[in-house]
């Protein structure tokens, strides 16, 4: 899978982020409203139902003030006076029975002289099953002389049938003395709100309960449509990278098949040239022994030589490329003092260092330093580090340096050379790369160089990093390599 992910392009690569994240926000979001969002809504659920219950109290006090309202201005009619003669032409009697069935609701009305009834309109009923409502009842043509009373009984029976839009939601009275039986509503199932009445209904509570499933009907259906969102997404995803991978075989497939093509034509191409060059150096030096030949001759074949040295060179180092490309380079083990060897390297390339006039310091492990490594290898790689350093240094010094860290041996060469622009130094190790073209002073190579020798390293358990703080800096190059 690993191998997979980094061999997708960087436009695959931002594409499968982006599912994947969208994926993220949506399984985020959904464990927030699994955890978190029910209980916040039933608080905001339960904030609604208080204020619901606010208006539905008010309502209901309305309703009742209405009533006494009506009460009081049936005690102001004339036809009232009727309660000093027990109401004889039954005036007072059809009136509030007329008035009591207008009203309905069970309403009864009573015409009260003192404490007798002088006229009622239901014969039969219980006293205490009904709220009772009172007006004074004075006399028409003495407003300061009390009649009697009149009363409204209404029955507390009305207060079991209170009735929401919703259906999922039940409003109910309650009192010490009286409780409604009849709600079908079950506590640990439902949201309730509860209300102490004042006034008239002083005593009661008055309750609204609302279920919480349908409650929370809103946010499971969200619950739904991002769950499904998510198994959509993550579908998809699959989908897009079991697509992905399908084309990326064929890629990786087409691509081996050119690799190979390359490696093929490098090889054959490599021997195929090795051959004449190798005829036309030894051709060349011959010549550059007689007797015969003349100094404009001797520049002309050391010309000659040192480009087919330059071409040699770089077909070896193609050849090689490609043997590692193909897994075919052999790496031999053999034990070798690491200290000798760099010293042989200094001394082969100590005329270049003193042609040009540099200073060189060592700082070396002392003592015998030895490794299990491939000698010729190993040589390659010091061989390419140093030459470098003196191939882009023009004056000052250089430095060799070799430490141990742990189990690890690290070699550094550090120049006072040309440096490197930060920008570049990312690329120094892709194949055929210059840092410095355009710069007419130094002598341009094939880019090869560090790109084979990080190879050759990783071959030999080592690795290379190249460091500079930019043009004109110097340059620092650390080999950290240990036994195989």
């Amino acid at each position: 899978m690993k191998n997979l992910w980094n061999n997708f392009s960087d436009t695959y690569k931002i594409s499968l982020t982006m599912l994947l994240l969208i994926l993220m926000i949506q399984l985020g979001t959904l464990l927030y409203i699994w955890t978190f969002k029910s209980e916040i809504l039933l608080e905001k659920e339960r904030t609604n139902l208080e204020y619901q219950l606010d208006r539905n109290a008010k309502r209901l006090m309305n309703h009742l003030n209405s009533l006494q309202k009506e009460l009081e201005f049936l005690a102001l009619l004339e036809v009232m006076d009727d309660v000093l003669v027990n109401d004889i032409d039954k005036r007072m009697e059809i009136l509030l029975e007329k008035k009591a069935k207008d009203l309905g609701q069970g309403i009864i009305l009573c015409a009260l002289s003192t404490d007798e009834v002088v006229v009622k309109t239901e014969e039969n009923y219980t006293k205490k099953h009904y709220l009772e409502f009172y007006a004074p009842i004075v006399a028409s043509f003495n407003k300061q002389k009390r009649l009697g009373k009149l009363v409204l009984l209404y029955p507390y029976e009305n207060f079991m049938e209170l009735t929401m839009d919703n259906p999922h939601q039940h409003l109910w009275l309650s009192a010490g003395f009286w409780k409604n039986s009849e709600t079908s509503l079950v506590k640990d199932e439902s949201i309730v709100v509860s209300k102490k009445l004042d006034d008239r209904l002083e005593g009661w509570v008055l309750s609204l309960g609302h279920e919480k499933r349908d409650a929370l009907m809103t946010v499971r259906a969200l619950e739904h449509i991002l769950l499904w969102g998510f198994f959509f997404s993550l579908g998809l995803l699959l989908f897009v990278v079991w697509i992905l991978s399908k084309k990326q075989i064929n890629i990786l497939e087409y691509t081996q098949e050119v690799l190979a093509l390359k490696r093929t034509f490098l090889s054959t191409m490599s021997h195929e040239l090795r051959t004449p060059l190798g005829s036309i150096l030894n051709l060349t030096q011959h010549l550059m022994s007689s007797p015969k030949l003349t100094e404009e001759n001797a520049v002309m074949l050391t010309k000659i030589e040192s480009a087919s040295e330059h071409l040699l060179s770089m077909i070896n180092n193609l050849l090689q490329l490609s043997k590692i490309e193909s897994n075919s380079m052999q790496v031999r083990q053999e034990s070798v003092d690491i200290i000798i060897l760099i010293e042989e390297m200094i001394e082969m390339l100590a005329p270049l260092i003193d042609e040009k006039e540099l200073g060189l310091e060592k700082n070396l492990l002392t003592g015998q330093q030895l490794i299990v490594t491939d000698t010729n290898l190993l040589k390659q790689v010091l061989i390419n580090l140093l030459s470098n350093a003196i191939k882009f240094t023009y004056e000052g010094s250089i430095s060799i340096e070799l430490r141990k860290e742990n189990e690890q041996f690290v070699f550094r060469v550090r120049d006072t050379g040309i440096g490197i622009e930060k920008e570049k130094q990312s690329s120094l190790f892709s194949e055929f790369y210059q840092a410095h073209v355009g710069k007419e002073e130094i002598k341009h190579s094939t880019g090869l160089g560090l790109a084979l020798s990080q190879k050759v390293a990783k071959l030999i358990n080592g690795e290379i990093t190249i460091q500079s703080e930019g043009i004109g800096q110097g340059c620092e190059a650390t080999f950290r390599f240990s036994s195989l």
